[in-house]
């Protein structure tokens, strides 16, 4: 279930731009579970608004907007399965997230220094940390979930980062049931 918390400063998105926002961002997410579109895989695609009022909100020391660039100041952050991502989609995720926000607040995305006060932080949850419904969720379950069949390329990163972890586990001898290793096996 990868998700996104945007923190944003109190009245710098109205209803309509979050709206436009979070399905901008819901087909981040959908890209990231494998692009697969569906009831199911929009099901665990879930984006979520904080706002902060601007005095409780400081950059460089400061609450005003000093230190803001143009398209305002935005927190987001993406939580994801780990070893869901390679470091190339954890990239276009950055630019995939910041563009649309600057996008939504209707300013130019080529201007330097534009999105300089939004910033894009990636959590991965360990295998074995996430629940739904009661049961421990997993990297491949989430998959499932979302339609991707085993064999999907948008897999084989997933696949190899678990076999490198668990040689590693192995060779460290760690117990069979340690979290972070894969729960479903490939």
């Amino acid at each position: 279930m990868p998700s996104i918390t945007i923190d944003y400063v109190t009245g710098s998105l109205s209803k309509s731009q979050k709206n436009d926002l979070a399905e901008k961002l819901t087909h981040v997410l959908l890209q990231i579970e494998g692009g697969v579109d569906n009831p199911a895989a929009r099901s665990i695609a879930w984006v979520r608004f904080r706002e902060m009022e601007s005095d409780d909100w400081f950059i460089g020391g400061r609450s005003d907007a000093t230190y803001e660039a143009a398209a305002g100041k935005f927190l987001v952050e993406l939580n994801v399965p780990e070893g869901s991502m390679d470091m190339d989609r954890k990239s276009q995720a950055h630019r995939s997230i910041t563009y649309a926000i600057i996008e939504t607040v209707g300013e130019d995305k080529s201007e330097k220094g534009i999105a300089r006060s939004i910033w894009v932080q990636i959590f991965e949850w360990p295998e074995g940390q996430l629940a739904t419904s009661g049961n421990t969720a997993s990297m491949l379950g989430i998959a499932a979930i979302a339609g991707i069949p085993l064999n999907d390329p948008v897999l084989d990163f997933s696949k190899a980062y678990f076999e490198a972890k668990d040689r590693l586990y192995d060779s460290a001898e760690f117990p069979a049931k340690t979290a972070g290793r894969a729960t479903i096996r490939y």
